[in-house]
């Protein structure tokens, strides 16, 4: 009889441990944080400044404020002013109120009035956005385009800058109006 009690009670206590034991600590159920949302670094009044391979620097970039997020190499920044010289010393100044700097394949995206102005120029440029391809140090456009002068403004659909030459080619739907 004491045998039985005593292993009935040994099986009551192991029973109780296991199942004590084997609970651990209660998880509580969250929602899964969007890592995309939290903010990795942020910036305020930066500058960046880009050479080419004899150590000339070709472009400078500013920044009012900006913000680059966890898992997520791009910077979303505002108030932008780039700048870029050409092989004769011209200067391309372009502004935006908002863009995307795109580190990984190294890339400037300029939305919200931006302005494009060769510096000392008598024309200036603005599109909805354009993209600056700062490896190749060109800035393409498929968007709108208006040319203004004091004498004419020319519309065209695309646009396409060589940075280094000053080349600009409007690509398509070209229409020029002259003041009277």
């Amino acid at each position: 009889m004491k045998l039985t009690f005593s292993s009935l009670l040994l099986m009551a206590i192991a029973i109780f441990f296991w199942i004590t034991l084997g609970r651990g600590d209660e998880v509580i159920p969250t929602a899964p944080v969007a890592t995309n949302s939290i903010a990795e670094s942020y910036l305020d009044d930066a500058e960046r400044w880009s050479y080419d391979p004899s150590g000339m620097r070709i472009q400078y970039l500013t920044i009012g404020s900006g913000t680059t997020y966890i898992n997520n190499p791009i910077t979303y920044a505002d108030d932008l002013v780039f700048l870029s010289s050409d092989d004769d010393g011209n200067r391309w100044q372009m502004t935006a109120t908002y863009g995307e700097l795109h580190p990984g394949i190294k890339e400037l995206r300029l939305f919200k009035g931006v302005a494009i102005d060769l510096l000392g120029g008598e024309g200036n440029m603005t599109t909805p956005r354009i993209r600056l391809l700062l490896g190749e140090n060109r800035a393409v456009t498929n968007a709108k385009v208006r040319l203004a002068t004091a004498n004419s403004t020319t519309t065209a659909t695309g646009l396409n800058i060589d940075l280094t030459s000053s080349e600009a080619r409007l690509l398509k739907e070209v229409e020029t109006r002259y003041a009277n």
